[in-house]
């Protein structure tokens, strides 16, 4: 044992001596590098334990039952029927009733008045009943006057005046309707040479139109559809000229099976003109059957007859019954374009009423001619880019019997025959025996609801007359842009541009053929809302401020401004 011990201990001196001399070689191998610290570490020890229990034993103790002892005396019981008669009941049962919302107020009604240059003044007014299923009653009024105009001032006065009343009633097959009219006008012949002496008494011109009528249709839109329109009106000048009309109109639609169905459409007008010349009775009578069906699934076709007859003499001598065929087709080349096309013609109603609206300065006793249109062939194309924007394109080509055309004459009496003392210019009716019109045309519309609409239109219009050389007083290119911007629902804008040349006209004097200088309209009307009742606006036209002629020696009034305010209640 003891050789053993002696062994051991010199071992165990000799490792440790060795570990020492490691550590301090290690550690002047950390000094030399410059690492003298020691980094960071962390270490995580896990360990999992999980607590296992032995399952227990329970042990329950039921509780024994208390001991029963009987009552004495027992217990007995008696039952005693009592009777009970009630009184029928009757409950008043109340329904609950829910408060009706109140209905938003509604601003049918409105009065707007406005002033401006020329000694202008402006009414427009309109009241109506509201909220009644069953009728309606309402009354419409207009006036607009220049005291002053672009000839000598007063001597090219201009007014016009427009009352309506109007009303309905509905029952339960038919919706009935009635309506006044009045329309005044006055002016005077100003186309006088500049720096004469006049006496704006005798230049004077006033039209006076009454008119009523009443209609029919039926309420509720089935199988067959109709409407019925019967009116009179009389027209009478300051003067010597008078005209009255009777007028009836029926429109129906009956439906048939897969879109088909049949149109039915007819015209009845009986005329009477009187003047120092003329005591005429004119009669016009159209009657225009059709039917409409669908070749195909893409193609829609109208095809029917257009019949007329009247004791009108046209320029060639003809008069009596005409016939004409009428086929209307749309044909669906994709789903946004779509080709159509007309073949038509008609007799066109032409009376003093119509040529006296168009061209005021009218002379008197004028004789009086419908327009046959003979054969009228229009073809195109139109297309829709989603729902805001839709464009057409086309053209037509017309040829008319009998066309009237606006003469300058010069007389030195008024149109009652009265002589004046001067020299004033008026117009004279003449007609051709024939007139080929030919029409291209385009057109665009861009509509985004309550925000921004645009309208575009641009004709061109070439003609070939028989005997006449020109086709006076018509135009030969037109253009038309409307623009109506809503911002905000506070302001409202308005802008027109109208562009309009190529007339020609005889001087009366020299009987030389004159071009018409060119027509440019540029007008804006600006609107703010103060409230929703309350509104002021700004309408100024004619801004180029071009006095271009609207007839041969007639011009139009300059730059015009009118300020005002409109109230709806």
């Amino acid at each position: 044992m003891k050789p053993a011990k002696i062994l051991t201990w010199p071992v165990i001196v000799f490792l440790a001596g060795v570990c020492l001399s490691l550590t301090a070689m290690a550690q002047e191998t950390w000094e030399k590098e410059g690492e003298g610290e020691i980094k960071d570490l962390e270490i995580e020890l896990t360990k999992e334990r999980q607590l296992s229990l032995p399952r227990a034993n329970r042990y329950f103790e039921k509780v024994p039952p208390r001991p029963f002892e009987p009552i004495v005396p027992a217990i007995t019981y008696n039952v005693t029927i009592i009777p009970f008669n009630a009184p029928n009941y009757l409950p008043a049962i109340r329904p609950l009733r829910i408060r009706q919302e109140e209905l938003s107020r509604l601003y049918g009604n409105y009065l707007s008045g406005g002033v401006g240059n020329y000694t202008s003044f402006m009414l427009d007014g309109s009241v109506a009943t509201k909220r009644d299923k069953k009728k309606m009653l309402g009354a419409d009024l207009y006036w607009r006057g220049f005291g002053k105009g672009p000839v000598d001032e007063d001597n090219s006065a201009q007014s016009t005046t427009r009352f309506r009343l109007h009303g309905s009633t509905t029952t339960d097959a038919a919706i009935l309707g009635a309506q006044v009219n009045y329309l005044g006008r006055r002016g005077y012949f100003y186309g006088y040479a500049p720096g004469t002496d006049v006496n704006r008494d005798v230049i004077k011109q006033v039209y006076d139109a009454f008119s009523a009528n009443v209609s029919m249709e039926n309420k509720k839109k089935g199988k067959m559809n109709y409407r019925f329109e019967g009116g009179f009106s009389r027209l009478q000048d300051s003067h010597v000229t008078s005209e009255n009309e009777l007028a009836f109109r029926f429109d129906g639609y009956y439906s048939l099976k897969e879109g088909r169905g049949i149109t039915l459409t007819g015209d009845f007008i009986f005329i009477n003109r009187k003047d120092s010349l003329f005591d005429q009775g004119r009669n016009l009578i159209r009657i225009q059957p059709a039917y409409i069906f669908s070749p195909s699934e893409k193609f829609m076709l109208t095809a029917g007859v257009n019949l007329a007859i009247t004791n009108d003499t046209f320029a060639d001598g003809s008069t009596g019954f005409r016939a004409f065929p009428h086929l209307q087709g749309t044909y669906e080349l994709t789903k946004k374009v779509n080709a159509y096309a007309i073949v038509t013609g008609n007799v066109d109603k032409v009376n003093l009423h119509s040529l006296t609206a168009e061209n005021f300065w009218l002379d008197a006793n004028q004789p009086i001619v419908h327009t046959e249109r003979g054969i009228q062939a229009e073809g195109g194309i139109q297309a829709t880019a989603g729902s805001k924007f839709s464009t057409r394109l086309g053209v037509s080509v017309t040829g008319f019997k009998s066309p009237y055309f606006y003469s300058t004459v010069r007389k030195s009496y008024d149109p009652g025959g009265n002589s004046i003392g001067f020299q004033v210019d008026r117009f004279a009716l003449l007609y051709d025996k024939t007139m080929r019109q030919v029409n291209p045309y385009a057109e665009a519309t861009y509509d985004h609801a309550d925000l921004l609409s645009i309208t575009m239109r641009a004709d061109y219009f070439d003609y070939k007359t028989d005997l006449l050389a020109e086709a006076y007083h018509r135009p030969t290119y037109r253009g038309d842009v409307r623009i109506r911007y809503n911002l905000f629902n506070k302001f409202s804008f308005q802008a027109g541009f109208v562009v309009q040349g190529g007339m020609r006209a005889v001087d009366p004097v020299t009987g030389l053929v004159l071009t018409l200088n060119t027509a440019t309209d540029l007008n804006v009307k600006v609107r703010y809302f103060l409230s929703r009742q309350i509104s002021a606006f700004v309408q100024l036209d004619n801004i180029l401020s071009s006095e271009y002629p609207i007839y041969y020696n007639y011009p139009a009034r300059g730059f015009q401004a009118l300020v005002g305010a409109s109230w709806s209640f």
